[in-house]
């Protein structure tokens, strides 16, 4: 079969042919063109995002540490800590002078020997003798064999012993000051606090009781720690404002945990009395750093993390893959080859400060001062490549770097998300243009069909079919008359409709929605008895003077806008509207639709009625009261007569209900037994006694006067 040439195709071929060429075209220029301006866009949204990002977490550690440099200022200049120093100084030398007892000599040789030495060969940081690290000073023998040795609380918790009850002079010294410190650090989120005297260095006081408790930072066994330096700096100072931090190191005194201190001189007047130091919790670094463990919420995604490093290129702060799940962590440094002894002292520390080296270009030029973002792999170029943002830190005697880094195709993900969406837009394109093309030919070359499905739909009963032919043909003209013809229909059709919408509504303003249904459904005689429901009689005091000499006009006005008021309030609160007689308002709750709460419903209706009643009156200029009784009960309800309907309640129940109000004080809720009984509890009530009833004789009555919870009648 010969091939065709477009010339004898048709026209629905040659215009679906074309709009497909268009299609295709038009997208992929335009796809082209937004993919390239959309990665450029996103690559440089990211880079800033990140930098924002580090300079943000910057800001915050930096702000960190000015406040911690003006707290430990504070503290060093407080009166509380003048006179601890000194309180404590006294109290040292004094048990310095004094003779040690053997078992106190006995019992520290013996803990070091059994417990701490042991754990620092573990450690693999272990010093030649345990006599390298024993206390030698008769003060320093006696405090460490009462607060650590004797301490019945472990490590971690001997701040719980305030006092040795030793009898000594130090105990109760350590006790009048020692909650008071404690509750510092812990508030502040410190570690540990320390007094240390100025001219021997001796550690007079410390809140945590470490290894170095009372040991001279001058000539004792951590007269080389990062405490010892920033000790000496501050004893070296002549300013009382200076204050002194020390780098992370690893502390023997803490079996080897890195940590960090920050000190201020102690002066009265013109005398120096000692150091006044602050071991800083890495705790709180991290929380600024990890956004208190939210690293999506920050922007990091599932990758990303931000660090300080050291001039030493070591972790001060811990990583996020530890803290998200240290054994795969610890799995993973041990599979790449970190020596174990690194994952032992992680794993005992439950941190990677100080442990791992963070050896990249962008670290080196932050410890250099410079700023930027950058794409890079490790220094020997491997790993996944990741995006960084590295600047320094401007802490006094610190010299630190922070980086914030995302690994590339996390941050670049958006881009391959695009471009799977770009493949599914230009097949949805695809499929639309040919449905379009299709449709369209269809639409040209047989527009009779259109006709006939239209006039199929109104034999359907659907008066909405509409045929849109834009041409002024024959076809035309045929589709103008039908679209006609269907609208004068339709119209018609809405007229009846909206005839038998307002007769609905006329019924619905009569009869109870669930009655009128009944009703249109062809049931004739509706009566039904309801087990519990409560029945209100509500009446004007006085109506019948005040309408004598006030006009028909303003009587109607008035109880017209009385009782739309009652009748808003019924229906907020769930309340069948019965009837009104005059001056009469007639309401029932728990019928049609029973509810379990119904007295409650009306309680506080009546309420509300008793208030809209006065202040209505106050607007008007008149004295209005109503009297209202309540009762609940066994009713029957049901529908009278066949032209004019309406639909009303029987029983004793009502009677009653009615009797409540009659015998009623004006202004007030008259209630029988049955609505105190339930409302009791919830409602404030004043018994008037027995009231003698029409047909009943004397019962038990009271006013009901308001919620005992006000909130709830406002529900």
């Amino acid at each position: 079969m010969p091939i065709r040439t477009f010339a004898h195709w048709s026209i629905r071929y040659k215009l679906l042919s074309l709009l497909l060429l268009l299609g295709v075209m038009t997208f992929a220029v335009t796809g082209t063109i937004a993919y390239i301006k959309y990665l450029d866009a996103l690559k440089q949204d990211v880079m800033n995002q990140l930098t924002g990002l580090n300079r943000s977490k910057g800001f915050q550690i930096e702000s960190y540490y000015r406040t911690i440099h003006n707290h430990a200022e504070t503290l060093s200049d407080d009166r509380m800590f003048t006179q601890a120093m000194r309180d404590f100084r006294e109290a040292f030398f004094k048990m310095d002078a004094a003779s040690v007892p053997a078992e106190a000599i006995v019992g520290v040789r013996q803990d070091y020997m059994q417990n701490f030495y042991p754990e620092m060969q573990k450690l693999k940081m272990a010093r030649g003798r345990v006599e390298d690290y024993l206390p030698y000073s008769p003060a320093a023998i006696q405090l460490q064999y009462l607060y650590i040795v004797k301490n019945p609380n472990p490590k971690g918790r001997r701040d719980e012993l305030v006092n040795a009850g030793d009898g000594s002079e130090y105990s109760a010294i350590h006790e009048k000051y020692h909650p008071a410190f404690r509750n510092i650090i812990r508030k502040f989120g410190y570690y540990d606090l320390y007094l240390i005297d100025y001219n021997s260095g001796r550690i007079v006081y410390d809140v945590e009781k470490d290894r170095d408790f009372a040991t001279s930072l001058i000539q004792g066994p951590y007269r080389d720690s990062n405490l010892a330096k920033v000790a000496k700096q501050c004893m070296g100072s002549k300013d009382p404002d200076a204050v002194f931090f020390s780098d992370f190191e690893p502390s023997e005194a803490s079996s080897g945990e890195p940590t960090q201190y920050v000190a201020s001189p102690i002066w009265d007047g013109q005398e120096i009395l000692g150091v006044f130091a602050l071991q800083l919790s890495s705790a709180a670094i991290d929380d600024v750093m990890t956004g208190k463990r939210n690293w999506k919420r920050d922007g990091l995604g599932e990758s990303g993390e931000s660090v300080i490093v050291g001039d030493d290129y070591l972790l001060r702060t811990n990583a996020r893959q530890y803290l998200e799940n240290p054994e795969a962590y610890l799995a993973r440094l041990k599979a790449n080859g970190v020596p174990q002894l690194t994952i032992d002292r992680i794993r005992t520390y439950q941190s990677t400060i100080l442990q791992l080296p963070v050896r990249f270009n962008s670290v080196t030029q932050a410890l250099q001062g410079k700023e930027g973002t950058v794409i890079e792999r490790n220094v020997r170029g491997q790993g996944t490549a990741s995006l960084v943002s590295y600047m320094p830190l401007h802490i006094e005697g610190l010299h630190w770097a922070i980086a914030s880094r995302m690994y590339l195709n996390e941050a670049l993900k958006p881009v391959s998300e695009m471009q799977r969406l770009f493949s599914w837009w230009g097949l949805g394109l695809l499929t639309l243009t040919v449905l379009a093309a299709w449709f369209m030919t269809r639409q040209i070359l047989r527009p009779v069909n259109a006709l006939v499905a239209a006039a199929q739909r109104v034999a359907a009963g659907d008066l909405t079919a509409h045929v849109d032919w834009k041409y002024r043909d024959e076809l035309g003209l045929l589709s103008d008359t039908f679209n006609s013809m269907t609208r004068s229909i339709r119209e018609k059709t809405e007229l009846i409709e909206q005839k038998n919408r307002e007769n609905e509504r006329l019924l619905l303003n009569i009869l109870p929605p669930e009655i009128a249904a009944r009703l249109k459904e062809g049931e004739q005689d509706i009566a039904d008895s309801f087990a519990d429901v409560t029945v209100l009689f509500g009446d004007l005091v006085g109506f019948t003077a005040l309408s004598s000499h006030t006009s028909a006009t303003d009587i109607v006005e008035m109880l017209n806008g009385l009782f739309s008021l009652y009748d808003e309030a019924a229906h907020e609160l769930g309340i069948e509207k019965i009837k009104t007689i005059g001056d009469c308002y007639m309401a029932v709750c728990g019928l049609p639709r029973p509810c379990s709460d119904h007295t409650d419903r009306m309680a506080r209706m009546a309420l509300r009625m008793v208030e809209a009643t006065r202040q209505y009156g106050e607007e008007k200029g008149m004295n209005l009261q109503l009297r209202i009784g309540l009762n609940s009960g066994p009713v029957v309800a049901g529908v009278i007569g066949t032209t004019k309907f309406i639909y009303d309640l029987w029983g004793d129940t009502v009677n009653l209900a009615s009797r409540m109000e009659s015998t009623g004080v004006p202004g007030q809720i008259q209630v029988t037994r049955a609505v105190y009984e339930r409302l009791k509890y919830d409602y404030d009530f004043e018994s008037r006694g027995m009231v003698k009833v029409k047909g009943k004789g004397e019962i038990e009555a009271w006013l009901l006067h308001g919620a005992l919870h006000p909130a709830e009648v406002a529900r």
